[in-house]
């Protein structure tokens, strides 16, 4: 009986063995796929908006690697300017970015098993943000972007988010920081939450959540041309599946000029989100030869600096900023953005590291046009606005992320627009506080 026991259990565990077929036990490899699948997958495209990642050799990105923090899960990003990470464990995580001149931290909230996010980032200095995210599983399919389209140039009661289709209904739910909104609410540039159903290539919302009102926000795309056509005064062409347009008040800079304009050619557009494409207010080919960067006027019209804000003077909008040794002068049209989202010159504090673009002057100086917030001085004072994820804790002790910035609260934090309890994630806040060495911030103000 012994004897036919031992045989028994040597079966069993030979047969468990031929089953599992040598398969590694790395958490990159798990089961990602099926109904049974527990872990995630992320899968993303990362644009160019870095100076010092720029480059018409369709591998712009190389050097650059995505990271699970806390796991052994990596990824390079390829020549496509995309990367994919299996195995990705359920939960809070955040992706490490890190190489080719990049240094950044992005959250993700709440995966949950079997999940597929499709993300778009964008670097800006040393930070990427998140520009678009799509989760989707089995039943369902989460999105979050900016509004591009609405009727009439989508279909009655439908628009588009990211480039993907969204349709609702009578049962779809509209809010905007707790209160019911409607689909006349919506506008374009503005950012939102969408849950629902996954049909074909669409989305059947039952939920969509207003995050941002901002329909000013610039939008940046950088890649490849293609399906380029026009002239001078109009023409139009397609970055993935984006539409660009442009005409005769777009700005070439950087020695740039509408003859480079061609498929294939790398190009970096700023412009407006509009009705169904993004008017291309400012275009930078690549391909360009920036040896000189010189403008008709003498000036250099591609200058940047990477430095320590040590100085701040003037009133604003016209400040006067010492950085790294140079004077930057901002005005009404300066952008500042801290991980992609845009903030106000209020934001702008001592001890910060700062990449300025903008033009020089003849004296040295630079007139801004772009301010990027890429770091801040531990102990030093903290702003920045964005929609709040990840929320943990209770109340006043809570923590939560705002674009890539890990938040805490405690007894001493003020709450403006809405008690402590109110807050939810998704909403759009602004955070005030004082960063600390580990990079989190204690907040000493959270308006909703």
């Amino acid at each position: 009986m012994r004897k036919f026991f031992c045989i028994h259990v040597l079966l069993i565990v030979a047969l468990t063995a031929a089953a599992c077929g040598g398969a590694s036990t790395s958490p990159t490899s798990p089961s990602t796929g099926g109904s049974g699948a527990t872990t995630a997958t992320i899968s993303g495209t990362v644009r160019v908006g870095s100076p010092q990642l720029a480059a018409s050799t369709g591998a712009a990105m190389t050097g650059l690697v995505v990271t699970v923090v806390g796991t052994n899960i990596s990824a390079s990003v390829d020549a496509a300017d995309r990367f994919t990470l299996n195995g990705v464990p359920p939960g809070d995580v955040t992706l490490k970015f890190s190489g080719a001149g990049v240094d950044s931290s992005v959250p993700l909230a709440q995966l949950r098993p079997a999940e597929s996010v499709s993300l778009v980032l964008s670097v800006a200095g040393t930070a990427v943000s998140v520009d678009s995210e799509i989760r989707s599983t089995s039943s369902s399919q989460q999105l979050e972007g900016r509004v591009e389209s609405l009727p009439p140039t989508t279909a009655a009661n439908t628009l588009a988010v990211a480039g993907k289709i969204v349709k609702t209904d009578s049962s779809t739910r509209f809010e905007q920081g707790g209160a019911a909104k409607s689909f006349s609410d919506l506008l374009i540039g503005m950012r939102v939450h969408v849950e629902g159903n996954a049909t074909g290539s669409e989305i059947v919302a039952s939920l969509i959540r207003i995050q941002n009102t901002n329909t000013w926000i610039p939008v940046e795309v950088n890649g490849a041309i293609d399906s380029f056509s026009g002239t001078a005064t109009t023409f139009q062409f397609k970055i993935g599946s984006r539409q660009i347009k442009g005409d005769d008040l777009t700005v070439f800079f950087g020695n740039s000029t509408f003859s480079m304009l061609k498929d294939g050619v790398r190009v970096e557009v700023k412009g407006q989100q509009r009705d169904g494409y993004i008017y291309a207010e400012r275009l930078h080919v690549n391909d360009a030869d920036d040896d000189e960067n010189d403008d008709d006027d003498g000036q250099d019209d591609s200058a940047s600096i990477h430095g320590t804000l040590t100085a701040i003077g003037g009133a604003k909008p016209v400040l006067t900023l010492t950085v790294g040794g140079t004077s930057v002068r901002t005005s009404a049209e300066t952008i500042v953005k801290r991980r992609g989202d845009v903030q106000t010159l209020d934001a702008l504090k001592t001890g910060q590291t700062l990449h300025v673009i903008g033009v020089r002057q003849s004296n040295g100086s630079i007139d801004a046009r772009r301010i990027d917030i890429d770091d801040d001085a531990p102990g030093g004072e903290f702003e920045i606005e964005g929609s709040l994820g990840g929320l943990k804790g209770s109340c006043p002790s809570l923590s939560f992320a705002v674009n890539g910035f890990s938040v805490l609260t405690n007894s001493s934090t003020v709450f403006e627009g809405g008690a402590c309890s109110t807050l939810k994630s998704g909403d759009k806040v602004t955070v005030k506080g004082l960063r600390q060495a580990d990079g989190s911030v204690i907040a000493t103000r959270v308006k909703k």
